[in-house]
C-alpha cells in the first residue's frame, strides 16, 4: 500500500523555485525546495531501505556495533 503524499508550495520561495536578493536583484536557487517551487512531505525511503534502517537500530542498541554492514 503505497502512502498518499501531499505536495504543498515552499514557504521560502512561495512557488517561484527561486529567491530574489532584494539589493542586488540576484536570483538564487531556493534552498527549501532546491529549486522544485513545491515541496513533498512524506517518507522518501522505500519497504527495503525501511527495513534495514530498523534492523541496524536494533543491532545498534542490542550492543552489535560491528556488524555485517560494516
Amino acid at each position: 500500500m503505497a502512502k498518499e503524499v501531499q505536495i504543498t508550495v515552499c514557504i521560502g520561495c512561495k512557488g517561484r523555485g527561486f529567491i530574489e536578493a532584494a539589493a542586488s536583484k540576484v536570483r538564487a536557487s531556493c534552498i527549501y525546495c532546491n529549486g522544485k517551487g513545491h515541496t513533498a512531505h512524506g517518507s522518501t525511503l522505500n519497504e527495503a531501505d525501511e527495513t534495514l534502517a530498523f534492523k541496524i537500530v536494533w543491532d545498534y542498541l542490542n550492543g552489535k556495533t560491528k556488524g555485517w554492514y560494516h
